[in-house]
C-alpha cells in the first residue's frame, strides 16, 4: 500500500464491531442489535452540570488525517526560495491582507468566518504521536515519540470529545461524541488520542465505519436487525429490568454497573427516532449533497452538520481518504500533484460549503468548527526529518509550526493568531500549543481546563496542559 510517501500510514475504513467482541453477561445476550456492538465496551461514567459561563453547544473537528502542508495552504511564503514557496501562488480572499492557496478558490471566500491559527506547535514527528498530541492536547513523552511504538491504551489521556462526554451537559437520548467514517491506524498501531483513554469506555465515542459517500449508506451501529422484532425488544427489556433486580446479588463491579447502564442507552437509542433521523443522510437535499461533494470527504463533512444540528456536542470528521489506497496529506512525494489533484479540491470544497451551510442554519453561532491536522509539512522540500522516505518532491513532518483554523462558536472571523518566521520553520509570535488548543475547547464549553483529573493510577492532571487562547473571541 501506498499512501503518499508513508508506506504504513493508513486509515481503517469499513465494517463494523463483530459480535465476538461484545461485553457478555452470562445469560443475558443483546447481541442482536448492532447498536449494543457500538456500546457495550464502554464503562461507567457520568457527566456533571457544565459552570454557566458556556460559550458553545458543539464543537465540529475536521481532521486532515496525515499533515496538511501550511506552506501550500494557508501560511504561504511567496517572497522566499523556490524549495520554500513552492509552485503555487497566493490568491486574495474576501478579508483584505489575508491570502490562501490559489487551489481554495471557494474557501476564500468564507475567510471573514475564520480565524488562521499559524503557530500551531507540538514536538512529535511521527504520526501516531503527533494523532495523539494533537486530538489530546498533549506532549506524550518520548516514549510515544516513535508510531511503531505508540499504541493506544486505557492510559492515555483522552479525546477532546471524550472529556465534553464526561464534563458537559448533552442530551440523554443522544450519543455524547461521535467520530467517522473510519478510524486511524499507523501501520499495525492504531492511532492513541481516539478515545477517552483513563476517562473510562463510557466517554470514547460512537464510531460510525462507514462511508457516507456511498449510495446506500446506513449506521450499523443504530439498527436492530429485521428478526428482531418490537416483541423481542420487549422481551430483552424484561431480561434488562430482571437484571436490575438481581444487581443486588451480583459481584459489585464497575463492570456489572456499566453493563446495565449500557444496554439501557442502548435501549434508549433503539426506541428514540431522533437517532436514527440523525445519521439518515438521505433527508438532505440532492441539491446540498451535491454541494458538499459526492465523495467521502464530502459526505462526511456534511453527516458531521447533520449530526451537530440534532444537538450532539462533540463530532470528529476524519478525512481525505477516498479508499484504503489513499490519497492522504501525508506528502512525502509528488505534494504538488496530490494537493492540486486529490486532496485540495473536495477539502475545499466541503470546508466552504459547510461554513456557508452553518451560518446559513444559525449553527456558527453556538458551534466550534476547527479545520485541523496532527501536524504540519517541512517548509523546505526534500528536507529529511523523520523515519520516512522523503525526496526532492515532496515535504516532510514538521510538528515546529503550521497553521490550523477555527470558525464559529464566538471566534472572530478575518483574522490571523500568530505569525511563523520567515520560512515558518518556529512561531515568531504568538506561539500556540496544542495544550492551549485543548484549553480553548473545553473553556468554550464551560468546562474549567485547570481543574483535576485522576488516570488510572490515580495521578492528578489538569485537564488541559495550557490555557485558552481568548485573543480569538
Amino acid at each position: 500500500m501506498n499512501l503518499a510517501g508513508c508506506q504504513n500510514f493508513r486509515h481503517v475504513v469499513g465494517g463494523s464491531l463483530s459480535r465476538r467482541d461484545l461485553l457478555r453477561f452470562g445469560s443475558l445476550s443483546l447481541a442482536g442489535t448492532g447498536l449494543i456492538s457500538a456500546l457495550a465496551e464502554r464503562a461507567l461514567g457520568r457527566s456533571v452540570e457544565a459552570p454557566s459561563r458556556r460559550r458553545i453547544k458543539s464543537c465540529l473537528v475536521l481532521f486532515q488525517a496525515g499533515g496538511v502542508s501550511q506552506t501550500d495552504t494557508f501560511d504561504m511564503k511567496p517572497e522566499c526560495v523556490d524549495i520554500v514557496r513552492g509552485e503555487f501562488k497566493p490568491i486574495a480572499t474576501n478579508v483584505p491582507g489575508m491570502h490562501v492557496c490559489e487551489h481554495l478558490p471557494r474557501t476564500s471566500k468564507h475567510m471573514d468566518k475564520m480565524c488562521v491559527v499559524r503557530t500551531m506547535h507540538h514536538r512529535m514527528l511521527c504520526h501516531n504521536p503527533a494523532i495523539y498530541s494533537a486530538l489530546a492536547g498533549r506532549e506524550v513523552g518520548e516514549s510515544k515519540a516513535i508510531s511503531n511504538q505508540t499504541f493506544a491504551s486505557r492510559d492515555d489521556f483522552p479525546h477532546f470529545g471524550s472529556v465534553v462526554s464526561k464534563f458537559a451537559e448533552h442530551d440523554p437520548e443522544l450519543p455524547a461524541f461521535v467520530a467517522l467514517p473510519f478510524s486511524l491506524r499507523n501501520g499495525p498501531a492504531p492511532s492513541p488520542g481516539q478515545h477517552a483513554g483513563f476517562l473510562g469506555t463510557a466517554h470514547d465515542p460512537l464510531l460510525v465505519r462507514q462511508d457516507p459517500g456511498e449510495e446506500n449508506f446506513e449506521v450499523r451501529e443504530l439498527g436492530s436487525p429485521a428478526d428482531v422484532d418490537a416483541a423481542r425488544l420487549a422481551g430483552r427489556r424484561s431480561l434488562l429490568n430482571s437484571l436490575d433486580d438481581q444487581q443486588r446479588y451480583l459481584e459489585d463491579s464497575r463492570a456489572v454497573e456499566s453493563l446495565s447502564d449500557y444496554y439501557r442507552r442502548a435501549f434508549t437509542l433503539l426506541t428514540t427516532p431522533r437517532a436514527k433521523q440523525a445519521f439518515d443522510l438521505a433527508r438532505e437535499p440532492d441539491a446540498l449533497r451535491d454541494r458538499y461533494g459526492r465523495n467521502r470527504t464530502g459526505q462526511s463533512t456534511l453527516l458531521g452538520r447533520r449530526l451537530i444540528e440534532a444537538g450532539i456536542p462533540f463530532v470528529t470528521v476524519y478525512s481525505p481518504v477516498h479508499n484504503i489506497e489513499g490519497p492522504s496529506w501525508d506528502t512525502h512525494l509528488n505534494n504538488f500533484p496530490m494537493l492540486k489533484n486529490s486532496l485540495l479540491p473536495p477539502a475545499d470544497q466541503a470546508f466552504a460549503t459547510l461554513l456557508e451551510d452553518m451560518d446559513s442554519r444559525g449553527l456558527l453561532d453556538e458551534t466550534l468548527v476547527i479545520w485541523m491536522g496532527e501536524f504540519g509539512r517541512t517548509p523546505r522540500m526534500g528536507v529529511v526529518l523523520s523515519n520516512n522516505t522523503n525526496n526532492k518532491t515532496g515535504r516532510d513532518h514538521w510538528p515546529g509550526c503550521y497553521s490550523i483554523c477555527l470558525a464559529g462558536g464566538g471566534v472572530r472571523g478575518g483574522q490571523y493568531y500568530g505569525a511563523s518566521d520567515k520560512e515558518g520553520w518556529q512561531p515568531k509570535d504568538s506561539p500556540t500549543h496544542v495544550g492551549d488548543l485543548a484549553a480553548t475547547i473545553f473553556d468554550a464549553f464551560g468546562i474549567d481546563p485547570k481543574q483535576l483529573v485522576r488516570d488510572a493510577a490515580g495521578r492528578p492532571h489538569a485537564l488541559a496542559q495550557g490555557d485558552p487562547i481568548r485573543a480569538i473571541f
